[in-house]
């Protein structure tokens, strides 16, 4: 690739280089080169007006260097200074080339200060030899990408046609500018306009033509767009979707459904509208798998089926179409079973209404009464002489005595009208054989106030009983058992000025304590 010298030097970067010794033996400071003044008239001065006339044209020469800033100094020790651009340098040259055929025209002559000695030409500092420059120690121009070359000026544009961070133009003609060091990659892999084959059909494109048959070559294997796991030759794609992948739809014959060609057999497998033969062998003919339960149920003639009386103890088991002739020629043994089952169910049942009330039995030995409906009651007591209320049986414990309170609303014996009668009624019980008698438990009365806390308000009357007392003996089965109690409880008067009464509802509460022996 061919450069110009501009284009090769435009980021160069060159090594220091020592200039020549510029010093001079009798003055320190050259002057810059100016056009010198012109000669004395007289030339036969005397040494001192000669030293007058060097001293001027010094100070002439001085003023000039002065007031130019672009001519340099070639007194100025800089040995350093790196030389960055080469037109620069080569203004420099051809300054200096001037000023030394200045100096070397016969008719002018340069004297120092001081001294008054006319300076030779050749002791002039000619300025950069370009030779001298063309051999300076330079990088290459990509050295940050990378490159370590490095070597005089004069190598540098035969390194430049061999660089390999150096851009060239791609020899396929797609126009791109490659650095050598890409070239390879670029003309096998990216190259618009290289030559390759597509690995699948075998066949040759350009690079452009390859980038656009990918993803349509009908010989490269894809998976199957319906998601069945395989991988299919794109070619053949539309035939293995349409008869061959495992997740195509396909329409139930029976109901019409569609399904995924793999699920299809576990949905003939129980698809309701499957039909299916009669597992009796009747004449009905193939029935649809969700009606063949109700024909078992209701339809099918040879279906063995039980007699309707089958819980009355009919031991009839037959197909269905024999059951009407069996029903209309056993009613009278179907009636007497019937009426046996009733019996049957009638002792049952007065079997669970006992069970029932043995479960609700308090065995405390404490009984909570709860009187409803006290107004009504009351009233009924006033218009009914000798009205008397009876609470739940309880027992003492759960083999104990079973006792029952009573209750008169209107009094009884002392207290009638004017007081309400409790008593306590001993009863026969299940385990009376294994008691000790006469019943010697005491016995507490205790009528609560409603609203009040816990242990205040309320009446309460006890007491132990006497082991003479008849009440307290061994009781018979007689239903008109005597009680023991208090005849005038609490009065109407007291029962109505206090809150013994709420919501038309009464609390006694009945409580039997052995270990006391002493009323309180």
């Amino acid at each position: 690739m061919v450069r110009s010298l501009a284009q090769w030097t435009k980021t160069l970067s060159f090594p220091s280089r020592l200039s020549p010794n510029r010093n001079s033996k009798d003055c320190s400071t050259l002057a810059s080169p100016v056009p010198p003044p012109t000669p004395p008239r007289n030339k036969t001065t005397s040494g001192s007006g000669n030293c007058a006339t060097s001293r001027s044209s010094s100070s002439t020469v001085s003023s000039s260097h002065s007031s130019s800033h672009s001519s340099p100094t070639p007194g100025n020790n800089n040995n350093n200074m790196p030389i960055t651009e080469l037109e620069q340098i080569g203004k420099t040259g051809e300054q200096n080339q001037k000023r030394v055929q200045f100096f070397k025209n016969p008719k002018y002559e340069y004297k120092y200060m001081g001294k008054g000695s006319q300076a030779m030409a050749g002791e002039i500092y000619p300025g950069p030899d370009p030779k001298h420059i063309m051999g300076s120690l330079v990088f290459c121009i990509h050295h940050k990408q990378g490159c370590k070359w490095s070597d005089e000026l004069r190598k540098l544009k035969g390194h430049l046609n061999a660089c390999k961070h150096d851009a060239t133009q791609c020899p396929n003609k797609c126009g791109a500018q490659i650095p050598r060091i890409m070239m390879t990659d670029h003309l096998q892999y990216t190259c618009t306009m290289r030559r390759t084959r597509c690995e699948f059909c075998q066949s040759e494109f350009s690079g452009a033509g390859l980038e656009e048959h990918n993803g349509s070559c009908g010989q490269e294997p894809v998976y199957c767009e319906a998601k069945c796991g395989q991988r299919i030759l794109r070619g053949r794609m539309t035939l293995h979707k349409s008869k061959d992948c495992a997740k195509r739809l396909r329409r139930c014959a029976h109901c019409q459904r569609e399904f995924s060609a793999d699920t299809l057999p576990l949905h003939a497998a129980q698809c309701p509208r499957a039909p299916l033969a009669c597992p009796q062998r009747c004449d009905a003919g193939p029935i649809p798998r969700g009606e063949l339960e109700a024909h078992l149920r209701d339809e099918c003639q040879s279906l063995a089926v039980s007699c309707s009386f089958k819980e009355a103890g009919c031991r009839f088991k037959g197909p269905r179409q024999m059951l009407e002739t069996h029903l209309e020629s056993n009613a009278a043994a179907h009636l007497s079973l019937m009426v046996a089952l009733s019996s049957r169910q009638g002792q049952q049942i007065q079997m669970l209404k006992s069970a029932v009330s043995k479960l609700s039995i308090n065995y405390t030995g404490t009984l909570l009464w709860k009187i409803t409906d006290w107004s009504a009651k009351m009233a009924e007591a006033r218009g009914k002489d000798g009205l008397e209320l009876v609470s739940p049986p309880f027992y003492t414990s759960q083999y104990g005595y079973k006792l029952q309170a009573s209750m008169f609303l209107n009094g009884n014996g002392p207290g009638e009208n004017t007081h309400v009668s409790v008593y306590i009624k001993v009863l026969p019980g299940e385990y009376d054989a294994l008691l000790k008698w006469p019943f010697s438990h005491s016995i507490t009365f205790t009528l609560f106030e409603q609203g009040a806390q816990s242990g205040q308000g309320g009446v309460a009357e006890s007491f132990v009983p006497d082991p003479t007392w008849e009440n307290f003996q061994r009781p018979s089965n007689e239903p008109d058992q005597l009680g023991f109690g208090f005849p005038r409880f609490i009065s109407h008067e007291l029962l109505h000025s206090r809150p013994f009464i709420k919501g038309d509802t009464v609390f006694l509460r009945v409580k039997v304590d052995p270990s006391k022996i002493v009323a309180v």
